[in-house]
């Protein structure tokens, strides 16, 4: 009874206000080399001038502190546990994660990719986020939890694209789901340390650096391919995952 009345008048003498500076809104920032980029901008890599075509990316499972931190679910491209942020560039776009209440200061953790659970259902009939078929590969794949595709200012017609997503998934076909997980599931965890008021950052600079960009070369996450054995660990697959930071 004591501390519940100690509670009440706390909150009493508070207003029950969340701490200054503390938000439910989380911004991503893309950068390259640290400076901003979107879909009207270009920027430079491997001495060439590149632009968006399209950068999105699922994140799920965020936690404070190891602490579930549930999304709000009234917000746009988001469920509790997973959203869906970043652009297409003739298209819609979101760089917000809005939470179910206000972040504080501490370790904030989230996993890049779907949650196995989710991770092989129909597109077709999935609640946003997952509805959009563009980054799904197959009932027997799921989804591209990333998806970047970049094309060259300088000479029309060279794209380049990198898709992470799960592999090495076995079913009866490419329209089933498999019954047991994929060898390489590919979710990627994130943790960095959170204060009120910063943003996340994602510079693609550390992840592309030394990498040739041509259309042959792609990614799409085969551990096989010589561009992917040097990407998927710099996107984190057996690694420290490099580029993110919040500031």
């Amino acid at each position: 009874m004591l501390r519940a009345g100690l509670l009440l008048l706390s909150c009493i003498l508070t207003g029950c206000n969340p701490a200054p500076g503390t938000t439910s809104t989380l911004t991503l920032q893309l950068r390259v080399n640290a400076k901003p980029v979107s879909c009207d901008t270009a920027f430079s890599l491997t001495e060439k001038a590149w632009q968006l075509q399209q950068f999105q990316l699922y994140v799920s499972d965020f936690r404070l502190n190891n602490m579930p931190l549930p999304l709000d679910t009234a917000a746009l491209h988001q469920q509790a546990d997973i959203a869906l942020l970043g652009t297409v560039c003739d298209g819609a776009d979101n760089w917000q994660l809005q939470f179910a209440k206000p972040l504080t200061a501490g370790q904030l953790s989230f996993t890049l990719g779907v949650p196995a659970a989710l991770n092989h259902q129909d597109p077709l009939r999935a609640a946003a986020p997952l509805n959009q078929s563009d980054m799904f590969w197959s009932w027997q794949q799921g989804y591209k939890y990333l998806r970047l595709d970049i094309h060259s200012t300088a000479q029309p017609g060279q794209q380049w694209s990198l898709h992470l997503g799960a592999t090495g998934c076995r079913s009866a076909s490419p329209m089933r789901a498999p019954e047991a997980g994929c060898n390489n599931p590919n979710r990627v965890a994130i943790n960095l340390d959170y204060l009120p008021g910063q943003q996340l950052v994602l510079d693609l600079a550390p992840i592309l650096t030394g990498v040739y960009l041509s259309a042959d070369n792609h990614c799409m996450s085969d551990p096989n391919r010589l561009s992917c054995q040097t990407l998927l660990p710099r996107l984190g697959i057996g690694a420290r995952p490099q580029g993110w930071s919040v500031q």
